[in-house]
């Protein structure tokens, strides 16, 4: 898994979950795989990155309803699709 890669993911994850409010209903993860360089978009603007719906990144929070956590699984399965 990429490590890096990987953390960079999580905090995009992480402060979408915290802020889901100040992003759109169709918010994505942006990869660039030349880079690895992470940023949450709205759209698909670039066709040599990656994207990925960011809400199949987040999970429902059991402790608080109505908020989001981050999915780990998920966020680990894109980050090893990208190597070490």
């Amino acid at each position: 898994m990429n490590k890096e890669l990987r953390e960079k993911i999580a905090e995009a994850v992480a402060d979408f979950a915290v802020n889901d409010g100040a992003y759109s209903d169709n918010s994505m993860i942006e990869i660039d795989p030349a880079t690895l360089a992470v940023e949450v978009v709205d759209e698909e603007t670039d066709d040599t990155k990656d994207y990925y719906d960011l809400m199949d990144f987040v999970e429902a929070d059991p402790s608080a309803p109505g908020r989001w956590i981050p999915f780990e699984d998920a966020i680990d399965e894109v980050a090893s699709s990208y190597g070490k």
